[in-house]
Formats: structure tokens, C-alpha cells, sequence
């Protein structure tokens, strides 16, 4: 009968077996295999992104703008009234210069005391009740704002005015035709400088402004001999802002 191995041995040779197998997994070769594509196209991922800017004009035909009155009185109560009385004859001179309801929105009414010169006590109350006004005819718009004036006296207080397009989608689709052209042109350019060529396009993002006017007269600008004041609507104008992507081939 054999002799059977010592247990020094048979550990040893295990030991010798464990190194074997450990070897053939360092040297066996590995697959390697690349992550998947996220889903963009090689087009995709060799394309051209740019901005482009488009400007458009258009003539405005809405003119808003903000009328208040002022009334100041030793008491609320009269303070108050005569406020109310001052706006009736703003709205009254407004309606007779054709402006329809809709058009004209009470914005906002309050009343607050006065005070002396030390602000010890109330020597008074002052009140006061604005509108906003909407014109859709910016030719009699001059008329209207001095009837307006004239109406509620010195109580009158006007601001706010500014012109603006009621539609401007013309215009809006004008600016973006030059926004697209503007950036087509720009990526055309890459893909010359690069030596490709511009493939279909893939996203397009735009930002439309439209900066408000500056004011074109002050508050106390002088009528005319008619009893219009002298306005000048200027150009209102729309920018769009469009950002594309376009593959190259």
C-alpha cells in the first residue's frame, strides 16, 4: 500500500495549483468591448452648433400709456372726491376721443396723509387715481394726450408712454428668416474651414426681445396751435436670436 502524503505536502501542492491557475488568468487574453453610443449619430457628434441674430423693423401702431390725477384736501373725504371728479373728467374726455371701455383700466387708487414740515402732524391727505391707457390710433394719439391733459387740469399726472406693434408677427417672422440666414451663413464657414460638408439640421433654439422705445417727448412737452401735442412713434424692433445645429457630412 502507498504512503499516503503528509498534510505539509498536500497543502503545498494546493498552494502550487492556485499560483498555475492564477497565472493562466493573468496571461489568458481579455475581450474588450466599448461602452454603447448614447444615441447620437456620428453626424451628430461632428456637427456644427452656432448663433445666428436677425433684426426686423416695423412701424408701431399701439401707443400706451399712463394718465393719474392728484388731489390733495384737509380731509379724506374731499381728497378723495376730488380725485374721483378728476378721473370722471379723464375718462369722460377719453371716451369722447372715441377710446373704447376696454381700453382704459383702473390701476390703481389710494390716499395718504400729508405731513408739516417737522412730520409732527397731519395737515392734510393727498389722493389719487391712476389709469392705463391703451390708443389703437397712434395718429390722433398727440390730440387724445392733450385732451386728456385738459380734462383733468393740474391734477393730471401722465407717464408711462410707450409705442409698440399690437401684432407683430410679420415682423417677428422677418427677424427670424434673418437669424437662420445669419447662422447658416457662420456654419457654412466651419464646415469650409474644416473641409466638410453642412448635413441636415438637428436642434434650433431662439430668443426673441423687443427693447421698449425710449420716451420721445417729456410730460410737458408744448401743444401745438391745434391742441395736440407733437408725438413720434420712431421704429419698434424685434430681434430674434437662433441658435442651430447642423451634421457634417
Amino acid at each position: 500500500m502507498p504512503a499516503r502524503p503528509s498534510p505539509r505536502v498536500l497543502l503545498a501542492a494546493v498552494a502550487a495549483l492556485g499560483l498555475a491557475a492564477a497565472a493562466l488568468l493573468v496571461l489568458r487574453p481579455q475581450t474588450v468591448q466599448a461602452a454603447p453610443d448614447s444615441g447620437s449619430s456620428d453626424d451628430a457628434a461632428s456637427g456644427v452648433e452656432v448663433g445666428g441674430v436677425g433684426t426686423a423693423s416695423g412701424r408701431p401702431d399701439v401707443l400706451r400709456f399712463d394718465v393719474g390725477v392728484e388731489v390733495s384736501a384737509d380731509g379724506v373725504d374731499a381728497a378723495l372726491s376730488g380725485a374721483d371728479d378728476a378721473a370722471r373728467a379723464v375718462v369722460d374726455a377719453l371716451d369722447a376721443a372715441g377710446v373704447p371701455g376696454e381700453d382704459v383700466q383702473t390701476r390703481n387708487v389710494s390716499v395718504f396723509p400729508r405731513y408739516s414740515d417737522r412730520g409732527e402732524q397731519i395737515t392734510g391727505y393727498t389722493a389719487s387715481h391712476q389709469l392705463s391707457v391703451t390708443l389703437r390710433d397712434v395718429t390722433t394719439a398727440g390730440s387724445v394726450l392733450a385732451s386728456v391733459a385738459d380734462a383733468g387740469g393740474d391734477a393730471t399726472r401722465i407717464g408711462g408712454i410707450s409705442f409698440t406693434l399690437d401684432d407683430d408677427t410679420a415682423v417677428r417672422a422677418q427677424a427670424r428668416e434673418a437669424a437662420f440666414a445669419d447662422a447658416k451663413q457662420r456654419a457654412q464657414q466651419y464646415a469650409d474651414l474644416v473641409g466638410r460638408e453642412l448635413g441636415e439640421v438637428l436642434w434650433v433654439r431662439e430668443n426673441v426681445t423687443t427693447p421698449a422705445p425710449p420716451v420721445p417727448y417729456a410730460a410737458e412737452a408744448a401743444a401745438d396751435a391745434g391742441g395736440s401735442l407733437r408725438l413720434e412713434p420712431g421704429s419698434t424692433q424685434v430681434t430674434v436670436t437662433a441658435e442651430v445645429r447642423w451634421s457634417l457630412r
